[in-house]
Parts: C-alpha cells; sequence; structure tokens
C-alpha cells in the first residue's frame, strides 16, 4: 500500500503558487492521473466540495471493480443543523456517484465546537453514509483537541519541513496512543518550498531564508528541494498517508519515484528535525499571505 493521497483540489481549480500549468488540468489529463495513481498502488483520494468540480470529475471516472478511499469534506459554510450536514454529505455522494464515502471530514477545525454539526456527522457514520469521520485542522490547538475528541478518526493537518509546531506540541505521539489516522498536507507549502529563494522572497516576505537554508541542506544530501520536501513527510512514523496534489502525469511521474527513496532518506531527515525550530506564522500559515 502506498502512503501517497493523491489530493484533488488542484483537478476543480487553479491552485497553489507555483502551478505549473498556469491552469488546471482538463478532464482527460485528470483521468490520466488517476488511472496512473492506481496502477502504481495509490488507492486514497482526497477532496471537498469546496474543490470546485473535483468531486463531479471523481463521480464520472470509471472505476471499474476498484474500490478506492475516497476522503471529502464538509462545506465550510454548512450551518449548525444535522439535518444540514446530512444533505450536504448525500450531495457529496451524488456527485460522487458512491454510496458511502471511506472518509468525511469538517473543512475547518472551529466546527467541531458545532454540537448539531458534529451530531450529524456521527449520525450519517452510524448510517453506513461514512466509514469514518474527521476534521482538517489548520492550527496545533485545533489538531490536539481533534486527538482527544473520541469521535473523531480522522485528522489532517499542515505538515513541512518548516513547520515543527505539532512536533513540539506531542501531536503525532498522541495521535498514535489514541488510534488516529494522520494525514499530512502541505508537503511543498502550496509551492513555496519549490521556488527559488529571491521568488519565494518577493511573494511571501521574510521567506528567502529559510528556503535557500532548506534548499541548501538538501543540495548537501543530494536531493532536489522538491524530493526532500516529500520525503520529510513520508519519513515521519506518526503520519499515515501524505496527501499530495499534481497538475500534470509528469508530476505525478516524479512524485512516485520519490516514495521509493525513503529509506536513504533517514540522515537527511535528522538533519532537517535540528533546523527551523522557529518559523514565523506569517510564513508557515498560507492564509496569512499577502
Amino acid at each position: 500500500m502506498s502512503k501517497l493521497c493523491l489530493g484533488t483540489v488542484q483537478f476543480g481549480m487553479k491552485y497553489g503558487v507555483n502551478n505549473a500549468l498556469g491552469r488546471q488540468p482538463d478532464k482527460e489529463e485528470c483521468y490520466e492521473i488517476i488511472e496512473k495513481a492506481l496502477n502504481s498502488g495509490i488507492s486514497c483520494f482526497d477532496t471537498a466540495s469546496a474543490y470546485g468540480t473535483a468531486e463531479s470529475l471523481l463521480g464520472e471516472f470509471s472505476w471499474g471493480r476498484l474500490t478506492p478511499h475516497i476522503i471529502s469534506k464538509l462545506s465550510p459554510e454548512c450551518p449548525n443543523d444535522d439535518k444540514a450536514v446530512a444533505m450536504k454529505i448525500r450531495k457529496s455522494l451524488q456527485r460522487l456517484s458512491l454510496t458511502k464515502l471511506y472518509g468525511y471530514m469538517l473543512h475547518r477545525g472551529a466546527d467541531m465546537q458545532k454540537d448539531a454539526v458534529m451530531a450529524g456527522m456521527v449520525a450519517a457514520k452510524e448510517q453506513g453514509l461514512v466509514e469514518k469521520i474527521g476534521v482538517s485542522i489548520y492550527e496545533p490547538e485545533e489538531a490536539l483537541q481533534a486527538v482527544d475528541d473520541n469521535r473523531v478518526d480522522i485528522i489532517q493537518i499542515p505538515y513541512n519541513v518548516l513547520d515543527k509546531r505539532l512536533d513540539k506540541a506531542g501531536f503525532f505521539v498522541k495521535a498514535k496512543k489514541n488510534n488516529k489516522e494522520i494525514y499530512a498536507r502541505s508537503s511543498f507549502l502550496q509551492g513555496l518550498l519549490l521556488m527559488k529563494p529571491d521568488e519565494a522572497e518577493k511573494r511571501v516576505p521574510q521567506s528567502g531564508r529559510f528556503i535557500a537554508e532548506f534548499q541548501t541542506i538538501a543540495k548537501a544530501q543530494g536531493y532536489t528541494p522538491t524530493e526532500a520536501a516529500m520525503l520529510y513527510s513520508l519519513c515521519n512514523e506518526g503520519i499515515d498517508y501524505v496527501v499530495f496534489g499534481v497538475e500534470t502525469l509528469g508530476q505525478l511521474v516524479m512524485n512516485l519515484s520519490i516514495q521509493k527513496k525513503v529509506d536513504g532518506f533517514s540522515s537527511c531527515y535528522k538533519d532537517f528535525r535540528r533546523f527551523f525550530l522557529d518559523v514565523p506564522r506569517e510564513i508557515i500559515v498560507p492564509s496569512l499571505w499577502r
């Protein structure tokens, strides 16, 4: 089983600061990517109703006898109403042409505080509409709350070489103890880690020196920025799946080849663990980028 989970936000909208195509891929390109992913052992796909046309595109794909694990998310604007949650789930199932989802997550951690929303999520699981329920978080405080919530099966986290907040909070140890399934997204920090330092600095002020240091360490160990960024997440034993997105088949092939280099990455991984302990939030939280 691959530890990679193919994210589909790029299939439904233009996304990221380092978009290779300058547009979202068309349907034929997306289906070619999906077929290659399946044939390469990837069985997990991450989507959401908020990802433009992504759910509908997946729903029109001919899966044949394959039974992939598809995870979708509740739209952020859903009201605090269990019936509204049920309606949202059924609409996602309809768009995806499924009778059951492997996972269904809250799109934001704040919704864990909404009793009716959580009741709707739990009811969907009890009714067999979803196998597991979870939450996509953005802050360490939300992650720690989710890890203590026995209703939550899956937690999706932002995680990359510059973001050590969850490591310092002891999240991964606690998540494993509480049998949570952990999905890590943003290994490339929306493409920022792959940019030239001066370009990164223009896009996100103060980031240039961190990007330069990251790329220098990677190069010294014989890795490209893309390889080092993804392998860092793949090497974390507390992460079950690394969610990644692509715009082209070539990018997928490259990421599949990177996965094969995990066993030799331990020395570089240890180096990265010693650095980037206090990177400003303005750099590691994309919603703060201007």
